[in-house]
C-alpha cells in the first residue's frame, strides 16, 4: 500500500480520498460533531453559529474536504521546496492516518481549521531564507500569527516558532524583529479600534488569550498509551532518518527541517498551558509530526518496515475511531 503513495500519478489523489474514508469509516455509524469551547476565539463562535446546524451528511463531507485539502497543501509545500529527495505523497498519507489516532480528532473543531493557518505560516517561513524582500514577508508572517491568535487562542505559541525561524533563517537585524511584532499586533490594533468605535469594549476580553496551568482530562485507557507509544516511536524513527539524510541536502532545507522540529517541540505543552484545552486542541501537532513520520517511511531500505508502519497506524486509527477497546 505504501508504494501507491510514492507514485506521482494523478491516481494517488483517488487513493488518498479512499484512505480518508477508510480511516473514518465510523462516520457511517457515528457522524462527526462540531466541538467548540466558548473561550477559544472567533473560530469557536463561528462554528457554534454556522456549523452546528448543518445536517450530519454535510458535516461528514466538510470534515473530509478539510482534511484532504490540508493534507494536499502540506504535501505540496514539501514537494515545492524539495524537502524530500524524491517527490511523493507520503506526507499527505501520514497526515490522513494521524487524524484517526484519537476519536476527538475526528470532529470539526477550531484546532482542525487552525491547521490551515499553521500550514500557511510554515509555507511563509520556508521562503524566509532566500527572500529578496524579508521585511514584507516578516510583516505578513506576524500578521498571519496575529489573525491566528484572534481566531484560535492557543495559536499564541506560534510567536515563539516565528522567532526561532527568524533567528535561524535570517541574520539578526533589530528592525526586522520590530516589523515581525508590528505584524502580530496589527490585527489587535484594528480589533481594538472596531470595538472602541462601536462601543463594545466590554467584549475585548473574549479576544485576548487566557493562559494558566491546565491539566486535560486524564486518559487511562490501554489504547491511549499504546497510541502515544507508537506515535513517539514513529516520530523518533523519522527524526533518525532525517538526521541520517540531512548531510546530503542543502543548508536551507536542513534549517527548514530544524524549524519544523522546533515547531513540534514548542507545540507539545499546548494542552497544559492553554485554558480549557483538551486532547482535541493538540490536533495542531499533526502538521509538524506528519512530515517526520513520512521520513520514517522513506528511510528504511526494507519495504517490510514501511508496510508495518502503515498497517499499524491504520489499525490503531480504526480501533480508536470505532472504540473497539474501551479499557
Amino acid at each position: 500500500m505504501v508504494s501507491l503513495y510514492k507514485d506521482r500519478s494523478p491516481a494517488v489523489v483517488v487513493w488518498l480520498f479512499v484512505l480518508s474514508i477508510v480511516v473514518h469509516s465510523h462516520f457511517f455509524i457515528q457522524p462527526p460533531v462540531v466541538i467548540a469551547a466558548e473561550e477559544d476565539g472567533l473560530l469557536s463562535l463561528a462554528l457554534r453559529h454556522y456549523f452546528q446546524i448543518l445536517h450530519p451528511s454535510a458535516i461528514i463531507l466538510t470534515y473530509h474536504v478539510l482534511v484532504l485539502v490540508q493534507a494536499f497543501w502540506l504535501n505540496y509545500l514539501f514537494t515545492d521546496h524539495r524537502m524530500f529527495l524524491r517527490t511523493n505523497y507520503l506526507t499527505a498519507m501520514v497526515f490522513i492516518l494521524l487524524t484517526g489516532l484519537f476519536s476527538e480528532w475526528s470532529n470539526i473543531t477550531p484546532a482542525l481549521i487552525s491547521n490551515f493557518m499553521l500550514i500557511w505560516l510554515f509555507g511563509k517561513i520556508l521562503k524566509l531564507y532566500s527572500s529578496h524582500n524579508p521585511k514584507a514577508l516578516l510583516f505578513n508572517i506576524g500578521l498571519l500569527i496575529g489573525c491566528s491568535i484572534i481566531l484560535y487562542h492557543p495559536s499564541t505559541l506560534l510567536i515563539l516558532v516565528a522567532l526561532f525561524a527568524w533567528l535561524v533563517l535570517r541574520p539578526f537585524k533589530l528592525n526586522e524583529l520590530v516589523i515581525l511584532f508590528m505584524g502580530v499586533l496589527a490585527p489587535f490594533y484594528f480589533l481594538f479600534s472596531i470595538l472602541f468605535l462601536t462601543n463594545r469594549m466590554q467584549r475585548l476580553q473574549q479576544y485576548i488569550p487566557e493562559w494558566q496551568f491546565n491539566l486535560p482530562a486524564p486518559q487511562t485507557t490501554i489504547m491511549f498509551f499504546v497510541t502515544m507509544g507508537v506515535l513517539v516511536l514513529f516520530i523518533l524513527m523519522g527524526i533518525y532518518h532525517w538526521q541520517d539524510q540531512s548531510r546530503r541536502v542543502l543548508i536551507q532545507i536542513r534549517k527548514s527541517w530544524m524549524v519544523l522540529l522546533v515547531m513540534l517541540l514548542l507545540l507539545l505543552p499546548l494542552p497544559f498551558v492553554s485554558k480549557n484545552a483538551n486532547i482535541d486542541s493538540v490536533l495542531l501537532w499533526i502538521v509538524p509530526i506528519a512530515p517526520f513520520i513520512a521520513k520514517g517511511f522513506i528511510g528504511p531500505k526494507k519495504k517490510t518496515i514501511p508496510a508495518l508502519m502503515f498497517w499499524c497506524l491504520l489499525a490503531i486509527a480504526i480501533i480508536n475511531t470505532w472504540q473497539l477497546v474501551k479499557k
